[in-house]
């Protein structure tokens, strides 16, 4: 065999190789799911509007955009979601261009990586008119498929990503503040009421003595002090509203808590009449605001904080 007809077959064979190889990493348009959602430590999201998020796993600890400590229910939710999409059907020829096109529009780009590698990619896009799927598809992929999760109602996925809309929300992901502080470690709890300030009063746990605004000691049934304590462990706040400031609300109660030689200060906040006024949606679930330690504003629902806002005429009954 002459050299010439060996270095052809060697050509060759290197063709067919590279071939197979070509082959075996062939764009898989319909991979979404992740079996092992465990072995991903970093997530980043994009949407048509720059807003960019990115998730990353520190130890047992996920921290969103390298500042704050990601909300462990929402990330387990998400993951769990990542694990379970599934395709449920594939899009019609007709509305195939137009389903690209809105992707290419609004939908929001999901990264998800194994350390430094990429091992998914893809975009997700509306819903569909019945409600009951999401489209998406892999970046780089030539069809968009309807996908949803098996048995869970709705079938949308978007929220399930902390997708509002078609934009992304950085204090969906952020964990909330939540105030736990043993009965038995406070002291003493001073309220003011900013609104009607003869409903201030000061309560010394320790000493089990109630005094009003001008200092009179007022009688209260000895166990009230325990049970008022107990009120300021497990309150959780809602939401953050980075966007809202403190001047922007009425401050209508202070409340410092004094516990193991050290204070902790909640600010309750309304808001204005002409904010109410300006509400569309008048829902039953009446929400106040709150600033925990000089932290930015966040929503807290009354029916979760009744307890801690009340007033000493309710404390003498």
């Amino acid at each position: 065999m002459t050299i010439n007809k060996i270095l052809i077959l060697i050509f060759f064979g290197f063709l067919i190789s590279l071939s197979a190889c070509f082959k075996d990493n062939k764009l898989n348009e319909k991979e979404f799911a992740i079996s092992d959602t465990e072995s991903i430590t970093k997530i980043i999201m994009s949407d048509k509007n720059a807003n960019v998020i990115t998730l990353k796993k520190e130890k047992e600890n996920w921290i969103i955009n390298n500042k704050y400590k990601v909300w462990q229910r929402q990330i387990d939710y998400t993951l769990g979601v990542m694990k379970d999409i599934r395709i449920k059907s594939s899009v019609s020829e007709q509305k195939m261009d137009f389903v690209i096109q809105n992707i290419a529009t609004t939908g929001v780009k999901v990264e998800i990586f194994e350390g430094e590698e990429r091992i998914r990619s893809y975009y997700i896009g509306g819903n569909t008119s019945d409600h009951l799927g999401t489209f998406m598809i892999v970046e780089g992929a030539k069809e968009a498929y309807i996908l949803d999760i098996p048995d869970r109602h709705p079938g949308i996925l978007n929220p399930k990503y902390g997708i509002e809309g078609i934009y992304l929300n950085e204090t969906i992901w952020r964990e909330p503040i939540t105030i736990s502080i043993p009965a038995d470690d406070i002291s003493e709890i001073k309220v003011d009421d900013l609104i009607n300030t003869d409903q201030s009063f000061t309560m010394n746990i320790s000493d089990k003595i109630l005094t009003n605004f001008v200092g009179e000691k007022i009688q209260m049934d000895k166990r009230g002090y325990a049970l008022f304590a107990s009120f300021f462990n497990e309150l959780e706040c809602g939401s953050y509203k980075p966007n809202l400031k403190k001047q922007d609300l009425i401050l209508i109660k202070k409340i410092v808590i004094t516990h193991n030689n050290t204070t902790d200060n909640l600010l309750i906040f309304d808001k204005t009449e002409t904010q109410k006024s300006a509400e569309i949606n008048n829902t039953e679930v009446k929400n106040l605001f709150a600033s925990w330690n000089n932290s930015e504003i966040v929503i807290i629902q009354k029916n979760i904080f009744n307890n801690v806002l009340i007033t000493l005429e309710e404390i003498k009954e």
